[in-house]
């Protein structure tokens, strides 16, 4: 039940009983595939968190995530690592927290305080489908039909449905529109074919589901490199998680992000997915092409982005799956910097022009 709260918006409001009285908790909840990865909720949260110590003094906060692993309820816990200004906890969809559970002691009170007002939350209308086709067209601007399915995890008849019954209500757009330049001074050009774009009413549906207040900035939530929009190299990394379906028909392939940046390092992949493969819940990093740059260079930087990955997946202990999709010669230069692996680690390789093409994941053990 969505509450409001002067200019601010929660999931829901609960008073959790204490020996001693009664906290007033505000509920964020956050769904692991709902198109967003884990670290971009911070910024958002700062600004929830600043309304309800001006407008709720006392008032603490529990962020609740439904999720089917542990990893990305690991990473949301991580990114809050330097904490909030008032009492917090982080806990999977199914925990209810104690006192002691909070980043410090919540004020409690005696009575309880009144439940604040209820409102439409503007998004409960929509099926899961509808809004997670909504969320990825938000998040990536406008995509083809094959890679929003990708990222939806929806074959693409299902997801063409989808997305025609949110154009009759006027939530997307099926169109050419102009491609976003990286310089403004640049003359326009249109983009090489039709895309489906989020209507501003879609946008407004995507972010109230995200937990983004009307008025409220969620910028950084988006993809990053707009520009690149509708070339090869852009579709192959919005496909990835697709990509890894159909490679790996047995394993579980929860969700996935293309050019997203990760927190607290300089290099970042094409496309981040997550999931469970051979009973362990994986990352699977994906860097696509080099093949316009020289041999040495293939090494030294594949060298820097393995060790990278490693590092960013040891954070919160789930394998890594790190994967090159591009032409032959491209593998073999980089295959070099593929020594001294730590245990957990498998390394892929794949042709990017060959849909689905990949190499067995084997573990370093």
């Amino acid at each position: 039940m969505t509450v409001r709260l002067g200019d601010v918006t929660f999931s829901d409001w609960i008073s959790l009983e204490c020996e001693s009285g009664f906290t007033d908790t505000f509920i964020f909840d956050i769904d692991a595939l709902n198109g967003l990865p884990p670290f971009r909720y911070r910024p958002l949260l700062q600004r929830l968190v600043a309304e309800l110590d001006k407008k709720r003094p006392g008032a603490s906060l529990w962020i609740r995530v439904t999720s089917p692993g542990e990893w990305y309820v690991m990473e949301v816990k991580r990114s809050m690592a330097r904490g909030l200004s008032i009492p917090y906890v982080v806990t999977s969809k199914d925990k209810t927290p104690d006192y002691g559970s909070f980043s410090f002691g919540p004020r409690l009170f005696s009575p309880a305080l009144p439940r604040p007002p209820k409102m439409d939350d503007e998004f409960s209308h929509f099926s899961r489908e509808e809004l997670k086709c909504l969320q990825v067209l938000t998040r990536n601007r406008k995509g083809s039909l094959e890679e929003i399915a990708s990222l939806v995890g929806l074959p693409e008849t299902i997801t063409l449905d989808v997305l025609q019954g949110l154009q009759k209500k006027k939530k997307v757009k099926f169109k050419l529109g102009e491609v976003i330049e990286k310089d403004k001074s640049k003359p326009k050009k249109m983009d090489p074919y039709w895309m489906w774009h989020p209507t501003r009413k879609g946008l407004s549906v995507a972010l109230r589901s995200w937990g983004a207040s009307s008025g409220v900035d969620f910028s950084k939530a988006k993809e990053l490199n707009p520009h690149l929009i509708g070339t090869p190299h852009r579709t192959t990394s919005r496909r990835w998680p697709a990509w890894l379906r159909f490679a790996y028909p047995h394993a579980e392939i929860w969700t996935g992000w293309s050019e997203t940046k990760l927190p607290g390092i300089a290099f970042y992949p094409d496309a981040l997915a997550w999931g469970r493969i051979q009973g362990y819940e994986t990352l699977f990093w994906l860097e696509v092409g080099d093949d316009h740059k020289k041999r040495t260079f293939i090494e030294a930087v594949t060298r820097k982005r393995l060790k990278t990955s490693i590092k960013f997946s040891r954070k919160t202990g789930v394998r890594l799956v790190y994967a090159q999709l591009s032409p032959d010669w491209v593998q073999d230069a980089a295959s070099w910097s593929f020594t001294n692996l730590p245990p957990g680690t498998a390394i892929v390789k794949g042709n990017s022009k060959k849909f689905g093409n990949l190499s067995l994941a084997e573990w370093h053990d």
